[in-house]
């Protein structure tokens, strides 16, 4: 099984106290993969109502395929573009062996249980019987909550005789793929960082070969590449949708103290131009010249990322302009200022 790091989780006695069985499992009309763990912890769309409880295999159930769930979200591309998706694999054969595994006790936690600190993920297990009804089958664990091993065995003595990959949720829409452009973008907030998409941006954050400079630094220092650093300009436009408020951030309505609401102003890509040659000069220069702004609340309708690049990868950390609204200029690190009438003229031409 995959596991994610590892490390003593506690201190105590290595063993557990006792044994457990979970009541039988509800027998539904079918089964579904978008139950999976996988799905629900990644808030995948459409979410999925709760479904029935894993349970133990009941008295008298006879299956005759398994169907295996992905343990972690997957990726698909059509037409329209990029999905997250879950797999299933079913299998058929002799099923003594896994109803065998399937029926062992799972062991109690004992008192200060000492425990590596790895993430198992582990696949929905469904059993299907010959009416084509479904069980979603509990795997046996350890007293650290690992999966015992003889489930495991038995599946590998099984034959995948068919999969199939289920789209969940439009994570980037075809356009959007094809413009080299985060569907999704938010206004930065000033003190607020914001983090590069990755890994479906057309450039790298971090440090080496195409990878985004100065993501901390303000629009006037070093982020910002000379007009003859950058090739062009890739300006993605997006629709602003409603704000949302920020309560890790803020003190709540009414409450006193330091602390101020931030409100994010997020947006769904609209569409993308490039800058090139008089105009790409003229909005590098105007940035690094822009005076900081001042106070404006008048919220944007719609905004633009622009990616300096050259030879079509990141020359340059990305600036976020407002299109309307106070028709500001940002920094990733949320630093705002006056962007000449000029260069945002030619920002909002470029994303007609």
């Amino acid at each position: 099984m995959p596991a994610m790091a590892a490390g003593l989780a506690a201190c105590g006695t290595a063993g557990g106290t006792g044994e457990f069985r979970p009541p039988p499992a509800e027998v539904v009309a079918a089964h579904d993969c978008r139950l999976s763990p996988a799905v629900l912890m990644e808030g995948a769309e459409p979410t999925p109502l709760p479904g029935p409880e894993a349970g133990s295999v009941p008295a008298g159930f006879a299956p005759v395929a398994a169907v295996r769930c992905s343990a972690s979200l997957e990726t698909v591309e059509d037409a329209e573009g990029r999905w997250s998706a879950v797999r299933e694999d079913r299998l058929t054969g002799d099923f003594d062996s896994l109803i065998t595994a399937l029926s062992q006790s799972s062991d109690e936690a004992g008192k200060n249980q000492l425990c590596t600190a790895d993430l198992e993920l582990v696949p929905e297990l469904w059993l299907l019987d010959g009416q084509g009804r479904a069980i979603r089958a509990a795997w046996p664990r350890d007293a650290c909550l690992k999966t015992k091993p003889g489930v495991h065995e038995a599946l590998a003595g099984l034959a995948v005789t068919d999969s199939a990959v289920h789209r969940l949720g439009l994570l980037e829409p075809r356009a959007a793929l094809e413009a080299d452009c985060p569907s999704r973008w938010k206004l930065p907030v000033e003190g607020s960082t914001l983090l590069l998409p990755a890994p479906d941006a057309p450039f790298a954050p971090g440090t080496g070969e195409g990878a985004v400079p100065g993501l901390n630094a303000e629009a006037s220092g070093g982020a910002l590449p000379e007009a003859d650093e950058a090739a062009e300009i890739r300006a993605c436009s997006y629709d602003a949708v409603a704000e949302e408020g920020s309560g890790s951030e803020g003190a709540a309505a009414g409450e006193s103290g330091p602390f101020k609401v931030v409100k994010w102003v997020s947006g769904t890509f609209a569409g993308a131009a490039t800058l090139t040659g008089g105009n790409k000069t003229l909005v590098l220069e105007a940035a690094k010249a822009a005076e900081p702004a001042g106070e404006c609340d008048a919220a944007p309708s719609r905004f633009a990322v622009l990616w300096p690049l050259l030879d079509g990868r990141a020359a340059g950390a990305a600036l976020t302009v407002e299109l309307d609204g106070c028709r500001r200029i940002f920094d990733l690190a949320g630093t705002s200022r006056n962007l000449s009438a000029e260069a945002h003229a030619a920002v909002v031409s470029s994303t007609r």
